[in-house]
């Protein structure tokens, strides 16, 4: 009787079993990283536009405050200021001014001069 409860009853086979499980927890770890990744790049993709169009912002507001500041110290502009009252120029009087002039070159002083050799005396 032994033998034929046996016969009747559905053998396991546990390798196979651990191997299928096996697979499938590894295609559910890949296909997690996959979607995990996934959204990582498109989050870190949506930063590096909201990055870039900052600036470009920036970009733009440098040039703006460039072209204040050039209009704001040309002459003309200063000269105007100057009439309105709003600055104060004293004028740099002649001790304070200081004046450097470069020496004529010689010819001689592009010419390689021989230097005398100490050790050799003779």
């Amino acid at each position: 009787m032994n033998r034929s409860r046996r016969r009747n009853c559905n053998a396991v086979n546990a390798a196979s079993l651990a191997r299928w499980i096996v697979m499938t927890a590894f295609l559910a770890v890949a296909g997690l990283s996959y979607v995990y990744l996934t959204l990582q790049l498109y989050h870190l993709g949506e930063r590096r536009k909201a990055i870039e169009n900052e600036l470009v912002s920036l970009r733009t507001q440098n040039d703006i405050a460039r072209g204040q500041i050039a209009a704001l110290t040309s002459r003309s502009a200063l000269q105007r200021r100057l009439k309105e009252g709003y600055l104060t120029m004293v004028p740099i009087s002649e001790a304070n001014i200081v004046r450097l002039t470069i020496p004529a070159r010689s010819a001689d002083e592009d010419a390689i001069q021989p230097v005398a050799n100490p050790s050799i005396t003779k």
